[in-house]
């Protein structure tokens, strides 16, 4: 077994029909994430040993171990995949988002993300812009004006690529000289390919990064949709919202509860109910840069807080993984046959991440020489 890769051990256990997401994804988040240790070590474990350390029964635990069988077929599949440059990144690889680590319970992380670019942009600092699909020209001369600015400052776009204010924010930011985006999909990458090749400069480039939590082949879905938003306004730093919506105005709501900064642009009545749960005005980007500066500090020292602790694996006692709800619209890697939309309107998707840019080192370093 030692002949393939570790990705295609967790393609098997997650791909295999006979087992539920719900008993597969607290396996892999308690072998590999807790107690760390590469998932291939699991399939030397007895039917009675996998019995008695996670609480499953015995037909499960003879399923897992007769997942060694797809070994072959999931290796071949990831090696075409990763010849069409799409690249996974699974929960334990340190490419992984450590913001989504951070604010989402483990029940609602990806097991893996499915990329296609400059993977690094995953953990690059970024924002989100939500609101109205068609902006009036004063909005969008301001908009302009805070993507040069974000620009500047190293601050990227997480958008989602839809027709209006999506696809015009950016577009925005891909005509700045330097400005990086992530593209977080609702349906695979190699889907998407077939759909429409309009990304691939900006991808090629290197300021662009497709990311989705779908397998490659998945058509698109509106609970998919659903899903993807829920990563997007976790993996941001702030909602920025120019012209509220129904939409946008739930996605602040839940924001706000999370302490996560939402500004809005003008204090009109549909903004009145934002402002009054601690929405800020959008009045200075130079105020929405700061925020976000202080975001990317606060995460480079629990980063290194992270580093310097010592923490013990979690005992091999049994563990029932049923008392952890997992969604049945979770990210699972299981292609559907789900007929695909309009290309055009399943391609309206994507978002942006981070990592700690130099002019934040610098104000880093600074703050640690005071202190």
């Amino acid at each position: 077994m030692s002949n393939y890769s570790e990705v295609a051990y967790w393609l098997a256990l997650i791909n295999a029909g006979s087992l539920k997401l719900n008993i597969t994804k607290p396996i892999i988040q308690r072998w590999c994430v807790v107690d760390r240790r590469p998932l291939l070590e699991l399939f030397d474990l007895s039917v009675l040993e996998l019995t008695t350390t996670f609480g499953l029964s015995d037909d499960d635990a003879e399923r897992i171990k007769s997942v060694v069988d797809t070994l072959d077929d999931q290796q071949k599949l990831l090696q075409q995949w990763q010849q069409q440059n799409i690249e996974p990144i699974i929960l334990t690889d340190p490419r992984y988002p450590r913001r989504l680590v951070r604010t989402l319970p483990p029940v609602q992380q990806p097991l893996i993300f499915w990329t296609q670019g400059a993977t690094h942009l995953l953990n690059q600092p970024g924002v989100t812009m939500l609101g109205q699909k068609d902006p009036d020209p004063s909005t969008l001369s301001f908009i302009e004006a805070l993507m040069s600015a974000l620009e500047s400052a190293e601050i990227g776009l997480i958008s989602g690529y839809g027709r209006g204010l999506d696809r015009v924010t950016f577009d925005m930011m891909m005509d700045t000289e330097d400005g990086y985006t992530v593209a977080i999909l609702p349906i695979g990458l190699q889907t998407m390919a077939k759909a429409t090749s309009k990304l691939e400069k900006a991808v090629q480039t290197g300021r662009t990064l497709l990311v989705s939590p779908f397998s490659p082949e998945t058509a698109y879905q509106e609970r998919l949709a659903e899903a993807r938003n829920l990563l997007i306004d976790h993996l941001t730093l702030a909602l920025l919202i120019p012209e509220s919506d129904e939409t946008s105005q739930d996605r602040a709501m839940a924001a706000l509860d999370r302490a996560l900064p939402v500004f809005v642009k003008a204090n009109t009545a549909g903004n009145r109910e934002l402002l009054d749960r601690g929405a800020l005005l959008l009045t200075d980007p130079g105020e929405v840069i700061d925020w976000v500066q202080q975001a990317v500090l606060d995460a480079a020292m629990q980063d290194d807080e992270d580093e310097d602790e010592d923490i013990p694996a979690a005992p091999l006692s049994a563990t029932d993984p049923t008392e952890q709800s997992v969604p049945h619209d979770d990210y699972a890697l299981r292609g559907e046959e789900v007929p695909p939309l309009d290309s055009e309107e399943a391609i309206e998707i994507l978002s942006l991440g981070g990592e700690i840019p130099d002019i934040l080192r610098k104000r880093l370093r600074k703050s640690q020489d005071e202190g």
